[in-house]
């Protein structure tokens, strides 16, 4: 029985070890007056941080610290979990693409939508293109999605404001019938 024990605690090093080295070797490609400060959001994403985690799976998605999905994807499962926007709307975009994952429109629909209702821009943008495709909208409001692209107009927002003069023009023409 001891050796048993003795092998499975080995084992279970061994495999903790391995499984951190992912995240915890990522430091190698960041620039040396860079790693403090990643250092310190993986420390506050590995203490549970939502925004943390969110921007350490940006950093694992974009390639900043060596690009690693299967990284980004942890990190924007916990984050998601925590209730970031952001890391629902990146999940979304992996499940919309199959990045990392089986390519699934539900789900991505799903995260997309979550990102949205927790008031992600980039969700809410996509939304509207969406709904001016007359695709997967779903519940959408048309009253709510203009009030996002007004409040995005506002704000100087180009793309919201191109999405806002199309709507717009696509519901004076289904007013007047053509």
């Amino acid at each position: 029985m001891k050796v048993f024990f003795k092998f499975f605690a080995v084992f279970f090093v061994v495999i903790a070890a391995g499984c951190c080295q992912s995240d915890g070797d990522f430091l190698s490609g960041v620039d040396a007056e860079e790693r403090p400060a990643i250092q310190e959001v993986f420390d506050k994403a590995s203490s549970g941080d939502m925004n943390a985690q969110a921007y350490l799976g940006v950093l694992f998605y974009t390639g900043t610290v060596g690009r690693n999905n299967e990284a980004a994807f942890n990190w924007f499962k916990k984050a998601s979990e925590n209730g970031s926007g952001e890391a629902d709307y990146f999940l979304y975009e992996m499940y919309d693409k199959g990045i990392h994952v089986a390519q699934n429109a539900e789900t991505a629909y799903k995260y997309l939508r979550s990102s949205a209702l927790k008031g992600f821009t980039s969700a809410r943008i996509k939304l509207a293109e969406l709904y001016l495709k007359g695709e997967k909208t779903g519940e959408m409001d048309k009253e709510e999605i203009l009030e996002w692209l007004g409040t995005y107009t506002a704000q100087g927002n180009e793309k919201a404001k191109e999405l806002l003069g199309k709507l717009q023009k696509k519901s004076s023409a289904d007013k007047s019938g053509k």
